[in-house]
């Protein structure tokens, strides 16, 4: 097979240690792997998606790391508010496309992660430039998730975002979902089914074993004695983290019971007074942590939760799962019923799904499951045969390589 020269394009990318950076991260190093030439273009890291030794450090606009060739783009936006980080989302178009033109390279096609949708618009940008054609791989849903936790209330953004959405659809090369119920929702949209794919995220399972080894979180934090039940990502009104905050309140009467909420977003502040106005006793709340330290957490905890609000209907699956079934933890997914995180754990049978709002059912399964050291050890296996059946990066790197030589060729 000849090499293929692949442009990614993501607006978070390592060091920053959020999961779609290390998504694409670990995608690009598939690519590399199987002998491909391999760029991305992203932004200039934020200092609050960074952690450890990498806050406050100077990092090139373009750099190669692991063998991808990494161009970050700097622009004057803020995002300090709502409405600033989505104005950046309108921009980022332009700027990716002035860095595309300065590399001064024909790819073979382009991989674009959205959200951000207008990426839509640098993908009819390059095309019109060059002739690269892209493949659209939508993680997200939006304007829909951002209606429905009630982030998006503007009559008129929302039209314009649902035209964007609409064009998108209607007029990209080709386009991947991480969910099954992502095809269906895309068709009725106006997309063309023949030009939908389901590809799950992966993750490289070596790299995954090596995560492993590290186990000493409570030991550091004089928590060893405990049952240790953590929320590790994005804090955001899309989770519904209040549920967890209630659960805990509902589980302050089992002294051996911690829960701990790592990770930062729009709610942060909110999450921290509702636990100092509330006086909630077995929470703590923990920044975004480096990837080493992120897998620590989980793989020190006994178990781990998936959490969605409940107004959730887009069909989106939270990133952080292919992690969790990675580290072979058991999940309890605080989500809509219906939603494609609570189809996944059910198929899977790595977790318990209980809907948003059953609070006393909540703190039940958590009990129950504490009491089964069998039962959390056999939901851990049976996410890490699911994921090694369909979320090997090794295997869905190739249904990448079909899709990037079928569009190259037409």
């Amino acid at each position: 097979m000849i090499p293929l020269k692949i442009l990614l394009v993501v607006a978070y990318f390592v060091p920053e240690i959020g999961s779609a950076a290390h998504v694409y991260f670990d995608l690009a190093k598939a690519f590399v792997k199987n002998g491909h030439e391999v760029d991305v273009i992203t932004s200039y890291p934020r200092p609050f998606n960074l952690g450890g030794k990498d806050i406050g450090k100077n990092l090139p606009l373009n750099e190669t790391i692991d063998g991808v060739n990494v161009h970050r783009c700097k622009h004057s936006m803020q995002r300090d508010n709502v409405i600033l980080r989505g104005i950046e989302h309108f921009v980022l178009p332009s700027s990716y496309f002035k860095t595309y033109k300065r590399i001064n390279k024909k790819f073979d096609v382009c991989l674009i992660y959205v959200p951000p949708l207008p990426l839509f618009y640098l993908a009819r940008k390059i095309k019109k430039y060059d002739g690269t054609k892209s493949v659209l791989n939508f993680q997200d849903f939006h304007p829909q998730e951002l209606t429905d936790v009630g982030v998006m209330k503007n009559p008129l953004w929302i039209k314009i975002m649902e035209f964007i959405e609409k064009q998108a659809y209607k007029y990209a090369d080709f386009i991947t979902v991480i969910s099954h119920g992502g095809i269906d929702y895309i068709v009725k949209r106006g997309g063309d089914s023949n030009k939908i794919k389901h590809v799950y995220n992966g993750v490289l399972l070596e790299d995954i074993k090596r995560y492993i080894t590290k186990k000493d979180f409570k030991k550091r934090e004089g928590i060893e004695n405990k049952f240790l039940v953590s929320y590790a990502g994005i804090l955001s009104p899309y989770q519904g983290i209040d549920n967890i905050l209630d659960a805990a309140k509902q589980l302050e009467n089992y002294g051996d019971i911690i829960l701990y909420i790592v990770g930062d977003g729009s709610i942060k502040k909110d999450l921290e007074e509702r636990v100092k106005n509330e006086n909630i006793s077995n929470v703590k709340l923990l920044p975004f942590q480096p990837r080493d330290e992120y897998f620590n957490i989980i793989n020190s905890s006994d178990i781990s939760l998936v959490s969605l609000d409940e107004r959730m209907n887009a069909p989106c699956l939270p990133g952080k799962m292919i992690n969790l079934m990675g580290i072979k933890q058991p999940i309890i997914a605080c989500v809509p019923l219906d939603s494609e995180a609570g189809h996944l754990i059910n198929n899977s049978k790595c977790g318990v799904v209980v809907k948003p709002g059953n609070i006393e059912e909540f703190a039940k399964i958590v009990l129950e499951l504490k009491n089964n050291d069998k039962t959390r050890k056999q939901m851990g296996l049976n996410g890490y045969l699911f994921l090694e059946e369909n979320m090997n990066l090794e295997k869905n790197t190739i249904i990448y390589e079909n899709i990037f030589r079928m569009l190259f060729k037409n």
